[in-house]
C-alpha cells in the first residue's frame, strides 16, 4: 500500500465525504481489508460484507479520528471486530487436551505463501482466529481474549495449538 497517499489531507477530503477521496481510500486499503478478513473467517461471501461494513464504519467515523497517521492500524481494529462478529458462530475453541500433540519434527522445509495460506485456512476456526489477531496483526493475547470473549490463557493455548497444526499441516502439503 503506498502510504505516501495517505495523508492528511485525503483524511480530511474524506471527512468532507468527498467521493473521489472516499473512492481513493477505498482503492488504496480493500486488498488488506479484505484480506484480513478472509483469513480470519475462511469464507468469501462473510468476507465482502466485512468489507463493505468496514467502509461504511470508516466513512461514518473518520471524523472522529485524531491521530491521521493511525488511520491503517485503525482500519484493521475494525475489520478485525467486524470478522469477529460475522464469525461469531464458527469461532469454537477446540479443548486442547482432546488433541494428542502435533508431530514435533524439526521444521527446516522450504515453503511458499501458498502453502503458509492454505494451511492457515485449514485450521480451526477458533485457532485461526487467535492465530491471525495475534501472529499475524500483532495483538496482545489480553487485546485478543478481549475481542473474542475468551481468557488470555485460552489465546495462548490456541496460539500454541495454532502454530503445531500449521507445522504439521505445511510439512503435510510439502510432502503431498
Amino acid at each position: 500500500m503506498n502510504q505516501i497517499q495517505l495523508n492528511k489531507e485525503l483524511i480530511k477530503q474524506i471527512i468532507a465525504q468527498d467521493r473521489k477521496a472516499q473512492f481513493q481510500l477505498f482503492e488504496l486499503t480493500k486488498r488488506m481489508v479484505y484480506s484480513l478478513a478472509f483469513r480470519m473467517l475462511n469464507n468469501e461471501d462473510l468476507a465482502h460484507d466485512v468489507l463493505q461494513e468496514t467502509y461504511v464504519e470508516v466513512f461514518q467515523q473518520i471524523k472522529n479520528l485524531k491521530h491521521p497517521e493511525a488511520l491503517v492500524s485503525w482500519m484493521k481494529t475494525i475489520t478485525a471486530r467486524k470478522a469477529i462478529k460475522a464469525g461469531k458462530k464458527q469461532f469454537e475453541f477446540d479443548q486442547l487436551d482432546q488433541h494428542p500433540d502435533p508431530i514435533d519434527n524439526q521444521f527446516d522445509s522450504w515453503f511458499d505463501g501458498e502453502i503458509l495460506d492454505q494451511a492457515i485456512r485449514e485450521l480451526p476456526p477458533g485457532a485461526r482466529a487467535v492465530f491471525m489477531l495475534v501472529a499475524v496483526e500483532g495483538y496482545t493475547h489480553k487485546e485478543t481474549a478481549n475481542l473474542l470473549g475468551i481468557t488470555e490463557s485460552t489465546s495462548k493455548s490456541q496460539l500454541n495449538y495454532a502454530k503445531k497444526l500449521l507445522k504439521t499441516r505445511i510439512k503435510n502439503l510439502i510432502n503431498a
